[in-house]
């Protein structure tokens, strides 16, 4: 009995290995299976889904710079509209309108005229990369950005804009239609920092004119009211007249003394020179009593009068030629201040679809499945061995 026992227990010691076997190898099937399910299938999904449903993507790149009028990289719209410091925005131009072109404003004015949301939500692209028929302006506005990429070279500030789109010549309209409108934008701004530059010079050119106008008017006026050029001149001259006559008196009056020293007082020489003196006297007293004002147009009232308009006549005309000098600098300064988009690489028609990269895409899916199921099991088997199973 005891013999036989022994021989059953001898026969029965290699169970053990074997269901050790059977346990490592339920393990690793369970292991294959957890890996073809987490890993296999979806990396198999995604190379179906790219290798035939994917729609391609087209690819059309452009290059533009932004330049002022005095062929100077740009000192910055944002500053000149402002009036800010050019000096640390140079690059102010390139990110204004890079900001335009990821605006909403800009995706209602392709929208108007490339009607964007029919080519992007159309039924001929795959439904996981077309947008959603339902989708919202907020919806749209963001597929719209995803599908625009923007680079700006910060040290040359060239911009490379590309734009993706389900159709060759539609990428290529988009991008065309994307530097039309930015350049429009462009446009805008500089005929705003035209105008407020110009507008304050222009307004004090004008106002100088008008005070000259009215000046010259006031003058003429005069003129016509009291019949005088210019009083002052007229003065002058009846200074000179005055002068010229009190020389003849004095000389009249020497003749009339010689001729009295040896004739008679009733000659007819002495009579002519008494009468020439006499009616010089006269004539000096004339032109004197003009000079007082005491007679005549009374020249010093007139020249009070007159010498209060010709100083505003001649202040008017001063500030009128500053005022040409400013609205000249200021010409300069707009002129200056003025910018350029400049697209010297226009918007290329794509050959080739560049997107999706369908290997990369599934060996991107696979490698992140494989981490992923990687980081998983460590975890599970941190747990595991935590809770002693």
């Amino acid at each position: 009995m005891s013999t036989a026992s022994q021989s059953a227990e001898a026969s029965a010691a290699p169970a053990p290995p074997a269901r050790g076997v059977s346990r490592a190898s339920a393990q690793w099937a369970r292991l294959l299976r957890s890996f073809l399910l987490l890993v296999g299938l979806p990396t198999l999904i995604a190379a179906i889904y790219y290798t035939f449903f994917a729609s391609d993507i087209y690819i059309s790149e452009t290059r533009y710079a932004i330049r002022a009028g005095d062929d100077s990289p740009a000192a910055g719209l944002l500053s000149s509209v402002l009036g800010g410091s050019a000096g640390s925005s140079t690059s102010n131009d390139t990110v204004i309108v890079r900001d335009y072109i990821l605006s909403r404003d800009m995706l209602r004015g392709l929208q108007v005229q490339l009607d964007l949301y029919a080519h992007y939500s159309s039924s001929a692209v795959d439904w996981l990369a077309r947008m959603p028929s339902d989708a919202t302006e907020e919806d749209f506005l963001d597929y719209y950005r995803d599908m625009v990429d923007i680079t700006i070279d910060t040290t040359s500030n060239v911009t490379t804009l590309r734009v993706r789109a389900f159709d060759a010549a539609m990428a290529q309209r988009i991008a065309t239609k994307l530097i039309e409108l930015s350049e429009q934008l462009v446009n805008r701004l500089s005929e705003r920092i035209t105008s407020d530059t110009l507008s304050f010079a222009r307004r004090e050119a004008d106002e100088a004119e008008g005070r000259v106008r009215d000046a010259s008017d006031a003058v003429t006026q005069f003129r016509n009211e009291t019949r005088s050029v210019d009083p002052s001149q007229e003065t002058s001259a009846v200074l000179g007249i005055v002068t010229q006559l009190e020389s003849q008196l004095a000389s009249a009056r020497a003749e009339l003394a010689e001729a009295q020293a040896f004739m008679r007082t009733d000659s007819a020489r002495v009579r002519s020179l008494a009468t020439r003196v006499d009616a010089l006297e006269r004539q000096v007293k004339l032109e004197r009593s003009r000079l007082a004002g005491q007679a005549g147009t009374e020249l010093a009232r007139l020249i009070d009068d007159y010498s209060p308009l010709v100083l505003s006549q001649k202040l008017a005309e001063q500030r009128y030629s500053s005022a040409l000098t400013s609205l000249e600098v200021a010409r300069a300064e707009a002129q200056r201040k003025l910018r350029y988009l400049i697209p010297f690489v226009s918007p290329e028609l794509p050959e080739e679809a560049l997107e999706p990269e369908r290997v990369k895409k599934v060996l991107t899916v696979l490698l992140l499945a494989t981490l992923i199921y990687g980081i998983g099991g460590l975890v599970l088997a941190a747990i595991y061995d935590h809770m002693g199973v």
